[in-house]
C-alpha cells in the first residue's frame, strides 16, 4: 500500500509541483511572514501565518527548483540557506513599519507618557502614539503592493554571501529613519523646553512647573499634529522604496 505522503507527493509532481522546491521557498518566505508587522504578527495564529507563507512559497518555489536538482545538500541543510536568505528581505520591509513605532514612542516620551499598551500587531510594550503610526505604516505597506515586492525580491533578489551583513545595513537604515521621522519632534522639544525654563524664571518665585508641565505635553501634541502629514509622506516613501 502506498503511503498517504507518498501519494500527496506523486500528485503534486503530475501537477508539475515540486514540493521539494516549495518546502525551501517557504524557508525563504517564513521571515518575512514571521517579522513584517503588516502579515499579523501576534493578531494571527501561527497556522494562518503558516498558510500565508505556503501562498506565498507558491508564487516563487520555480525559481528554487535549480537548487534542488544541482545541489548535492541534504534538504534540510538547502532549508537552513534560505531562511538565512530571506531574513535580510524580511527586515528591510519590516525596518520602516518598526521606525513608525519608534517614531510615535519619542513623542510619548517626549510628552512625558508612560502607558505602555499591548497590541497584538506591534510586538513588545508600544506607546499610545506608536501603536496608530504603526498602523498607518501597514496600511501604506498592504495599500502601495507591499507584499507584492517583497515576493518580487525574494524571487528574483535572493541575499548572497554575507545576508547578516545586508541585515545589519537594514538595521542601521531603520535607526536613521526613525531619527529622521522623530527629528521635528525633537527639535520642537528643545524649543518647548527653553521657553519653559524661561517662562519658570520669569515667574520666580513662583513655583509654575507642576503647571508648565501638562503644556509641555500639550506642546509636542501640537507639533506632532502639524508634523503628521510630512511624517505620514516620508514613511510613505521609505515603505515604497523597499524590500
Amino acid at each position: 500500500m502506498p503511503s498517504v505522503v507518498g501519494t500527496v507527493a506523486d500528485a503534486f509532481a503530475r501537477s508539475g509541483v515540486d514540493l521539494g522546491a516549495l518546502g525551501l521557498a517557504w524557508a525563504r518566505v517564513m521571515p518575512t511572514v514571521t517579522l513584517v508587522p503588516a502579515f499579523g504578527l501576534r493578531a494571527l495564529p501561527a497556522p494562518a501565518r503558516t498558510v500565508m507563507a505556503l501562498a506565498f512559497a507558491a508564487c516563487i518555489f520555480p525559481a528554487l527548483a535549480p537548487v534542488v536538482t544541482t545541489s548535492s545538500q541534504p534538504w534540510v541543510v538547502l532549508a537552513l540557506v534560505e531562511v538565512a536568505r530571506g531574513i535580510p528581505i524580511a527586515i528591510a520591509a519590516a525596518v520602516p513599519l518598526w521606525a513608525a513605532t519608534m517614531a510615535g514612542g519619542v513623542a510619548d516620551a517626549l510628552r512625558g507618557s508612560q502607558e505602555m499598551p499591548s497590541v497584538p500587531t506591534v510586538e513588545g510594550k508600544a506607546t499610545p502614539l506608536g501603536v496608530p503610526l504603526s498602523l498607518l505604516a501597514s496600511t501604506i505597506f498592504l495599500a502601495t503592493g507591499g507584499p507584492a515586492r517583497v515576493v518580487k525580491a525574494l524571487a528574483l533578489h535572493p541575499v548572497g554571501a554575507h545576508p547578516l551583513l545586508a541585515a545589519a545595513d537594514d538595521l542601521v537604515g531603520g535607526i536613521a529613519l526613525a531619527v529622521a521621522l522623530g527629528g521635528p519632534l525633537l527639535a520642537a522639544a528643545v524649543v518647548i523646553e527653553i521657553a519653559a525654563a524661561l517662562v519658570a524664571r520669569a515667574a520666580a518665585p513662583a513655583q509654575v512647573h507642576a503647571l508648565l508641565a501638562p503644556l509641555r505635553a500639550l506642546g509636542t501634541l501640537a507639533v506632532m499634529a502639524v508634523v503628521l502629514e510630512r511624517v505620514a509622506t516620508a514613511l510613505a516613501r521609505a515603505v515604497e522604496a523597499v524590500p
